[in-house]
């Protein structure tokens, strides 16, 4: 499986919505850039949709947040680019997104695509946060460990023995 294994990324969508790995995977939200980072350059990757096994939604709330976007209208964007998917492309609807994944962090994602429910309920979500109580659905959402860059040393230092 793992030979064959193939992740196809959704190449559309505007700049308010499509990742970009940032210059520095700082604080919070490094799991969410070290992420999209690694599943770009990963041997899994496919510019194939046909041979895929799974389709990534690259998806920002992060992003959208740092422009200064609401709530309100990161979930239209969303919910406008889900929408963009399913219409153009024949992958949603083979199994009404449950081979699909998106990345989220924090409140702010889960804040964000709450407001659409196809997408929470149907596909998977890899998130990482400080509390999984939120929305969290055990059976198909997956929970990405949270970094934290730079790695902060243990009180004694990088000594073993005062560790």
């Amino acid at each position: 499986m793992e030979r064959d294994f193939k992740v196809y990324i959704y190449p559309d969508g505007d700049a308010n919505t499509f990742y970009q790995t940032p210059r520095k995977l700082t604080g919070k939200y490094a799991s969410e850039g070290y992420f999209f980072q690694n599943i770009r350059e990963s041997r899994f990757r496919t510019e194939n949709p046909e041979v895929a096994h799974l389709f990534f939604i690259p998806i920002s709330c992060h992003k959208m947040r740092g422009k200064g976007t609401s709530y309100e209208n990161m979930t239209v964007i969303v919910a406008n680019y889900v929408d963009s998917l399913i219409m153009k492309y024949p992958y949603w609807n083979r199994t009404l997104g449950a081979d699909h994944f998106f990345v989220t962090c924090h409140d702010v994602g889960v804040r964000a695509t709450e407001g659409v429910p196809l997408l929470v309920k149907n596909s998977i979500r890899v998130v990482c946060s400080p509390s999984y109580d939120v929305g969290f659905i055990p059976h198909k959402d997956v929970a990405l460990p949270q970094v934290l860059q730079p790695f902060p040393l243990p009180a004694g230092g990088n000594d073993i023995e005062n560790r």
